[in-house]
């Protein structure tokens, strides 16, 4: 039972070449981030409503479209690179073998689609806070209660952003411990301690 964690069929998190473990879970964390992106994506981007209002005798047509508002493009535009950035890095990570370079950019590109996501996201709230809420101190009224559907639909591609960046977060620590620590389940099979 003793030898090296990396050649122990028992050890946690070990496929025989040191760090399968963490491997397996880094390609679902990237796989699950690449689908919340794209759901996110395609939520937002699939987003419209036409809706009409009555103001007296006067029929007034409503119509919503995440094109009309530019946090809304940018959330859209947003998940699309970060969808294609996490199909790029499952190949890299499955197919390429572990380097110091591929590691060190791994590390700050997950770090970059987080902020990337983080910021489009927080745009976005803040344009569907003013949609659901108005700002009187402008004179902006809420329009959410004319265009419902469109509004529910806006914070589930929110939801769904967030959810990515969160997963983009989890990312970053996996590609830190692999590139700064000493942790034996992300540490590559040479940065391995030997088992008591």
């Amino acid at each position: 039972m003793g030898g090296v964690a990396g050649t122990d069929p028992l050890a946690k998190g070990s496929t025989g070449n040191g760090g399968g473990g963490c491997r397996a879970a880094e390609l679902a964390a990237r796989a699950f981030a690449m689908l919340l992106s794209i759901a996110g994506a395609a939520a937002m981007g699939n987003n419209k409503q036409d809706n009409s209002a009555r103001l007296g005798s006067v029929v007034i047509g409503l119509s919503a479209r995440h094109s009309y508002i530019e946090a809304f493009v940018y959330l859209v535009y947003a998940n699309g690179i970060a969808a294609v950035y996490c199909f790029l890095s499952i190949l890299v990570v499955f197919f390429c073998e572990k380097q110091r370079l591929i590691n060190t950019l791994l590390f700050i590109l997950d770090q970059a689609m987080a902020f990337l996501l983080l910021a489009a996201a927080a745009c976005s709230t803040e344009a569907s806070y003013i949609a659901k809420r108005g700002e009187v101190k402008v004179g902006w009224s809420e329009v959410c209660t004319s265009i419902e559907r469109f509004c529910n639909v806006v914070g589930i591609s929110l939801v769904l952003t967030f959810m990515s960046v969160l997963v983009f977060i989890a990312l970053g620590v996996i590609s830190s411990k692999r590139l700064f620590g000493h942790s034996a389940l992300c540490a590559p099979s040479s940065n391995l301690p030997d088992r008591v």
